[in-house]
């Protein structure tokens, strides 16, 4: 009987192992590209949290409760880039024009002024969103009041 003396890899040993290393390859890539994109993301949020932030704090110190109710006259208004000269708000219309980091935030901010409630008559509070889409899908929120 004759004894072959078997060295090296079948061709199926080496299939299965590129197969492996090309799993554990392309695994490892998609937690890479995941990581950046989350981390690219997070340090958007953090530059429209700091835009939303300046926009909020514009509207309450450039207004103050009566010019809003008189110009609010009771209903919900959405204020954005496209339409802020058209309704003529009591603040100035180049708070969507801030720019940070390269990228200007103009398209992609709007702010809802809510419409009054009886509670918010009788405190004369009027509650305003500043809303931000800064990332994809991503978008937040920062609410203010102004009051008398």
């Amino acid at each position: 009987m004759m004894k072959l003396d078997k060295k090296g890899f079948t061709l199926i040993e080496a299939i299965a192992s590129i197969f492996i290393i090309t799993l554990v390859l392309t695994t490892a890539i998609t937690i890479i590209v995941n990581i950046r994109r989350q981390t690219f993301a997070t340090n958007e949020r953090i530059v429209a949290i700091e835009v939303a932030s300046r926009i909020r704090d514009n509207v309450i110190n450039e207004t103050n409760y009566n010019e809003l109710s008189l110009w609010q006259d009771g209903f919900l208004m959405t204020v954005d880039s496209s339409n802020c000269s058209l309704l003529a708000p009591p603040f100035s219309c180049d708070l969507f024009a801030y720019t940070a980091n390269g990228k200007t935030y103009d398209t992609s901010v709007s702010i809802v002024f809510y419409a009054p409630t009886d509670e918010s008559i009788t405190y004369q509070v009027i509650h305003f969103s500043v809303f931000i889409n800064y990332f994809a899908d991503r978008s937040i929120e920062l609410t203010g009041i102004v009051y008398e």
